[in-house]
């Protein structure tokens, strides 16, 4: 069978799922040929895309630098005996090595990198590419399990940094205000390195009779059904609030540092960014500015 190859190296979880609704949209379009991905591990494309429709093989980048580096992809690419490549950032290396491994069409952004959306980058392209649209997918991921959601809601407390963080305590009086309004089970979805704060906020809540579960040490893949039980996600842009989003979630993203315009590939996800501030961006350092009454108010109608 004929093969493509799209290689995409934003390294995220949130950063691939932003790319999933172009990837599978060429692979709709191309149903003649089978379709691999080639990403970064820190993706954990693998946890989560395993049993994907779309994606028949997932490869890792090897975690080198350098000519070994150059060495290795060329390998990989020599190896898959692509008919296409679709390069979905800027630069030459990918392309060059392409070229060198005998793959006839290769696609990428171009040499230079710009500053732009990379949302309507990635879906725009396509027209360029295939001559086709971006599909706007309603579920971008299935658990492939049976989901009845709950009453429960979970809160994204991690991030990959601190600067894209809500504090603790606005986490815990939010979710005291959902409670009163509508008792509730609230899923603690976080990093290993947020398990302390996930155990403040167990230890604070249940004072209160309010019951949490913390997913905190759970590898990606086993997380999957718990987050598509919620009825909701509220918390930091981070990879689980794309993960709610792609799996038909509800999901309110507490945006005060990075572009909110990152939510704009899934109808799912609601960017909420400081009251009265427009333009977020990388290092607006505007999270504290998020106030816990402004949250609640744009999330309480959807409370039942």
């Amino acid at each position: 069978m004929k093969k493509i190859l799209i290689i995409q190296t934003r390294p995220g979880i949130g950063d691939l799922c932003v790319f999933l609704p172009p990837i599978y949209t060429i692979a709709e379009y191309l149903k003649e040929y089978e379709l691999h991905l080639l990403t970064k591990k820190r993706t954990c494309a693998t946890e989560f895309l395993s049993n994907n429709k779309y994606i028949k093989k997932i490869i890792y980048l090897p975690d080198t630098t350098g000519l070994k580096l150059n060495k290795e992809i060329l390998n990989i690419l020599s190896k898959g005996n692509y008919n296409k490549c679709f390069i979905m950032h800027y630069g030459l290396r990918y392309f060059i090595l392409s070229k060198l491994a005998g793959i006839k069409k290769v696609f990428f952004y171009g040499i230079f990198k710009k500053n732009e959306n990379i949302v309507k980058k990635s879906q725009n392209i396509l027209k360029k590419w295939i001559g086709k649209e971006c599909i706007n997918f309603d579920r971008i991921l299935d658990t492939n399990n049976k989901v009845n959601q709950i009453q429960q809601i979970t809160l994204g407390i991690g991030g990959s940094g601190q600067n894209k963080k809500w504090k603790i305590l606005n986490f815990i009086k939010l979710a005291q205000m959902i409670n009163d309004k509508q008792k509730s089970i609230f899923l603690i979805a976080g990093g290993a390195v947020e398990l302390e704060d996930a155990n403040r906020i167990k230890e604070k809540l249940e004072k209160f009779d309010i019951k949490t579960i913390s997913i905190c040490n759970n590898k990606i893949k086993d997380t999957l059904l718990n987050l598509s039980q919620s009825k909701m996600y509220i918390g930091n842009d981070t990879g689980f609030m794309h993960l709610s989003g792609c799996l038909g979630v509800k999901s309110y993203g507490l945006f005060g540092d990075t572009p909110p315009n990152y939510a704009s590939y899934n109808e799912n996800i609601f960017a909420i960014t400081p009251n009265g501030f427009n333009s977020i961006t990388h290092g607006s350092g505007m999270m504290d500015e998020i106030k816990v009454d402004y949250v609640y108010n744009q999330i309480s109608a959807d409370i039942h």
